[in-house]
């Protein structure tokens, strides 16, 4: 006797046994084994046994038979272990011998395949529909018909947890991508994906002892250590530094193997072989350039690391050097809509501090202009009326961006409208304003730039202290003069230790003082070239050429016009003082041609 045993369903369906004569299989009720399947023919296949040797034969079916893969078109002997295929279902035949030996009894008569009634009469087994893109199927339309438990041949719950089946090396190996990359899914912060990547790492190779990865800096001159671990706290991490390099360079993963010194005190060479076995393998990124590398070593003589545990790290360094730039796009995205909230807060603040319109003086006349870098808001202008009938001029420079050069700024303009308010003095409101910060700030910014320019119409004259980078110049005539001298221009605030000091100015009819914010060097070219000290006396000349009343206006023009499309690096603040004399007394000039080069957003 002989029997088939089913190779599908869970859990096993019972095996039928094979008569000694004559065992027909198919749908019909007459049939030794009836299956109730659409795929199987009414009669579909018959197995004979003749002198104890077994032959199959397909009976005309639809579907055919198959022993071993190969369809039956002739009567074909059977002998034990053979796969048999009636239509689409798999059985194993199985000998007398085999069952006395694994299974111990037989002979169930069953059907291979359960099947509801109402699909009893359908030739085929389950639903289908004939679907295009863009089609929907309603609920009605996926209907309450359960799947055949006859025709699973197997199932496998699937989850979110991070485990999948290993069945051979090779999904040992897809294993390992598929939960790195489930355990980085989540991950957005570079850091974080870096201490994922090694615990990971870790796991996949279980023989190597140190981690390293090393990550290009943004200029992609030099490398830093983003991260050096061992599987033992007290042990040191090296890197093989030609190995490195090689890799980066040549987007080539390489195994070496290394005479490596183990200087660790009380360990002896016996227990740490001199040959070690290193595996540095490039991060890619999406351009194709290297970002990086992995480098991970054992000391395992017995059990080195091979290729194939070369190759599994170059799979998985592409999920990590994904998910790396993902991480550092994300990152970027996050601080951009910082910036952008914090810069247009700082714009708003600025908006608020700054004075409606130039304060207005007979026989004088002041006036400022603004150029905004995109993503900055720190410069400021503002103007005080004095008790005494004098206006100080305050250009403020906070260094930074965002927030908190824009909290300084604030700062900095009450502090100071509050001590040159106090004082008079130009220089006196710099010290008591420095003395104050200190003492409020735990890290006072040591960029800090101010000045501060007190016009007196009295004595026909503008007193001027500067705190920093901000540049002075003195227009008289077609003559004009910058002024750099070290008793005018002082440090940066925090920088002077209390010494600055002022000077004053006489200013003559149609005479112009210029107070600018150090943005006004950083202005570039087109092809990159900065605003140099020649270049910037040559543009104060030119509009110097224009009248009087129009020469903040046409500097900016210029400017812009210098700069072209390229974009500030840095706000350009400045302002002027005219004193027009008998000037005021002139027609009006011919208004400014305005085009877009002098208009800025």
């Amino acid at each position: 006797m002989a029997v088939l045993q089913q190779v599908f369903g869970e859990p096993p369906l019972p095996s039928f046994s094979v008569q000694d004569d004559i065992t027909t299989i198919g749908r019909h009720e007459d049939c030794n084994v009836v299956v109730a399947s659409p795929a199987v023919s009414r009669f579909h296949t018959r197995i004979t046994c003749e002198d104890n040797r077994f032959f199959v034969e397909d009976l005309g079916s639809r579907n055919g038979t198959l022993v071993n893969g190969q369809p039956v078109r002739e009567r074909t002997p059977l002998n034990d272990g053979d796969q048999v295929e009636v239509s689409t279902l798999p059985f194993t035949f199985i000998t007398q011998d085999s069952l006395a030996e694994a299974f111990g009894s037989w002979g169930v008569k069953a059907k291979v395949v359960s099947v509801s009634e109402t699909g009893s009469d359908n030739e085929d087994s389950v639903r289908r529909r004939i679907v295009a893109p863009g089609d929907c199927i309603s609920k009605d339309d996926l209907g309450t018909d359960i799947v055949r438990e006859g025709q699973i041949v197997a199932r496998m719950l699937v989850t979110n947890a991070g485990a999948w089946p290993v069945l051979t090396d090779a999904t040992l190996k897809l294993n390992h991508v598929l939960r790195m990359i489930h355990g980085l899914r989540r991950t957005i912060e570079l850091d974080d994906v870096i201490s994922r990547a090694l615990q990971h790492l870790f796991e996949v190779f279980q023989l190597v002892e140190r981690i390293a990865v090393v990550l290009r800096n943004e200029h992609g001159n030099d490398i830093g250590v983003a991260a050096a671990v061992s599987r033992r706290a007290d042990e040191e991490v090296q890197i093989c530094l030609p190995v490195v390099r090689h890799c980066m360079q040549n987007t080539e993963a390489m195994l070496y193997v290394d005479h490596w010194k183990d200087t660790a005190a009380g360990n002896s060479e016996l227990d740490n072989p001199a040959m070690r076995s290193i595996m540095c393998v490039p991060l890619i990124g999406l351009v194709g350039h290297s970002i990086g590398a992995i480098q991970i070593d054992s000391r395992n003589a017995r059990r080195p690391l091979d290729k194939q545990n070369l190759e599994q790290l170059v799979v998985v360094s592409h999920v990590i050097s994904a998910a790396m730039e993902q991480a550092a796009a994300a990152e970027a995205e996050v601080a951009r809509a910082v910036l952008e909230t914090n810069v247009a807060s700082a714009e708003r603040l600025r908006s608020q501090l700054a004075p409606s319109a130039p304060p207005q003086l007979d026989g004088y006349r002041v006036a400022h202009e603004l150029i905004p870098a995109p993503d900055l808001a720190t410069d400021l202008i503002d103007y005080v009326a004095l008790p005494d009938g004098r206006i100080a001029c305050l250009l403020l420079e906070a260094p930074g961006r965002g927030a908190d050069a824009s909290d300084l700024m604030a700062l900095l303009a009450r502090q100071l409208i509050g001590a040159v308010t106090e004082t008079g003095s130009t220089a006196e409101a710099l010290r008591q304003t420095e003395q104050v910060l200190s003492r409020r700030l735990e890290h006072m910014p040591t960029l800090t730039s101010i000045a501060v320019m007190i016009l007196d119409p009295g004595r026909s004259s503008v007193t001027v202290s500067v705190a920093g980078h901000c540049s002075l110049t003195l227009i008289q005539g077609n003559r004009v003069t910058e002024i750099d001298a070290p008793d005018v221009i002082g440090p940066p605030l925090t920088e002077g230790s209390h010494a600055y000091l002022e000077s004053e100015f006489q200013l003559n009819e149609n005479d112009v003082i210029l107070l600018a914010s150090d943005g006004i060097t950083k202005v570039t070219s087109p092809t990159g070239e900065i605003l140099t000290r020649p270049r910037k006396v040559e543009l104060i000349e030119e509009a110097a050429t224009a009248h009087r009343t129009v020469f903040e206006s046409r500097l900016r023009r210029l400017l812009n016009v210098h700069r072209g499309d390229a974009p500030l690096v840095d706000d350009v603040a400045f302002l002027v003082v005219h004193r027009t004399g008998m000037c005021d007394t002139m027609p009006n000039p011919p208004p400014l041609a305005v085009d877009s080069e002098t208009q800025d957003t």
